[in-house]
């Protein structure tokens, strides 16, 4: 009983948090004319004129991305990920590509960063080659070459979805996207110390 009490309190608070989160993105969209969103951005605010979205409370919209955006269509200029789409099974991932899709203004931009599946793959067939860097050690159990697959595929249950360069581009590209091609480490955005392992894109709407 007191369990399915707490489950009542914790959903009103969350539901409480969103309401709020969604009457202050639509503040947002009403006071500023170039909204630059970075989504699962973890518990942070944004700087440098980024607005942060992602269901911690330190950032300055929470919400869950499984849900649609709390944005209206057509209102965001540019939308920034890194290492989230990977945390999302192929339904979840196209319709949160979709809800990206919808909410970017026209010719907006959605740059995107995630890990490249390929080199641990990679690694299993040259493990002596392969040194994988800055890992989430509570998933980083290799015993075996296959675990360096492993790691990649699942991180302890975290990743739900792998990604290569022309994957990444495909996908992009079957979410509606046009112009969508590589790009670049960027450094006013990407993080450095996930570089090694990074790919990374650009979709014009």
């Amino acid at each position: 009983m007191q369990s399915k009490l707490c489950k009542k309190r914790a959903q009103r608070a969350k539901n409480k948090l969103l309401k709020n989160s969604a009457e202050r993105a639509t503040k947002i969209v009403l006071q500023q004319q170039d909204i630059l969103l970075e989504i699962g951005a973890g518990n942070r605010k944004g700087a440098n004129g980024w607005t942060t979205l992602d269901i911690c409370a330190n950032c300055d919209i929470y919400w869950d991305l499984r849900l649609p955006l709390p944005f209206p269509a057509n209102s965001i200029t540019k939308i920034y990920s890194s290492h989230v789409l990977e945390h999302f099974d192929y339904s979840e991932l196209m319709k949160l590509l979709a809800e990206c899709h919808r909410i970017l203004k026209p010719h907006g931009i959605f740059s995107v960063c995630v890990p490249d599946a390929s080199l641990y793959i990679k690694g299993y067939g040259s493990v002596e080659e392969f040194t994988p860097q800055n890992v989430y050690e509570p998933a980083f159990c290799i015993n075996t070459r296959i675990d360096f697959v492993n790691y990649i595929a699942y991180m302890g249950g975290h990743h739900r979805y792998m990604f290569d360069r022309d994957n990444l581009l495909a996908i992009l590209r079957k979410a509606g996207f046009k112009e969508v091609r590589a790009r670049q480490f960027e450094s006013a955005i990407d993080k450095a110390e996930r570089d090694w392992e990074s790919i990374y894109a650009e979709a014009e709407k």
